[in-house]
């Protein structure tokens, strides 16, 4: 019985869903299907710097955070991405435990795309 309930603890920890962190390359497919939303969870200011196209902002330490991105929960992929990936990261774990599925956070966030020259906005040009 004690084997079992190891085994069953195990298993437990294993079929948890994954987050998955993806690059640039493999968010621009993700977001070209149907029912993808990609999340800046920075603050307003820094996605008022600048911003990944067709990005919304929910600030991950605003108050209504998990309000703001329950709305969402029934699309098919939800992108996160922050500053560098770390802040993605905790909001996408969070969202994780509040059952939220096919979650992805966007491996080195915007300053990878900026180092690497790739397509964003920036609101101050």
């Amino acid at each position: 019985m004690k084997k079992l309930i190891i085994l069953l603890f195990i298993n437990s920890i294993f079929s948890q869903q994954q987050i998955l962190d993806i690059d640039y390359k493999k968010m621009s497919k993700i977001l070209d299907r149907d029912s993808t939303v990609l999340i800046d969870v920075r603050t307003v200011d820094e996605f008022n710097s600048f911003r990944i196209k067709n990005s919304i902002n929910i600030d991950y330490y605003s108050k209504g955070f998990l309000d703001s991105i329950s709305s969402f929960k029934d699309k098919k992929n939800i992108i996160l991405y922050c500053r560098s990936g770390r802040r993605s990261y905790y909001a996408a774990k969070l969202l994780q435990q509040k059952g939220f599925n096919n979650i992805y956070n966007l491996e080195g966030g915007v300053l990878e795309v900026k180092k690497k020259n790739l397509d964003f906005k920036s609101l101050n040009n």
